[in-house]
């Protein structure tokens, strides 16, 4: 399993559009932003990740085990931040 420690902003954003499996749901990341400038003792700049799935989509916060074509199996931790008419929103915060 792929461990999140040396990831970074730069791992991600090329992988924009791809599907992360949890089980049967598919959740696309959707986009991959910077949130600022590295604390001196950070070992990465800040970053997220926004995630879409289908509308009506629940999931609790927490951490989840996921499946990606390019990364492998990985677990992050996600917080549903919206559910509108383009589909449930997750985001995940690496500082």
């Amino acid at each position: 399993m792929l461990t999140l420690d040396p990831l970074t902003h730069d791992h991600f954003e090329p992988l924009i559009g791809q599907a992360y499996l949890i089980g049967e749901t598919v959740l696309t990341l959707h986009d991959a932003k910077l949130l600022g400038h590295r604390r001196t003792e950070a070992l990465r700049d800040p970053f997220s990740l926004l995630f879409c799935g289908p509308q009506g989509l629940r999931l609790p916060q927490g951490i989840y085990h996921m499946k990606n074509e390019s990364l492998g199996e990985l677990e992050m931790f996600i917080t549903q931040v919206g559910d509108g008419a383009k589909g449930s929103e997750f985001e995940a915060i690496f500082s």
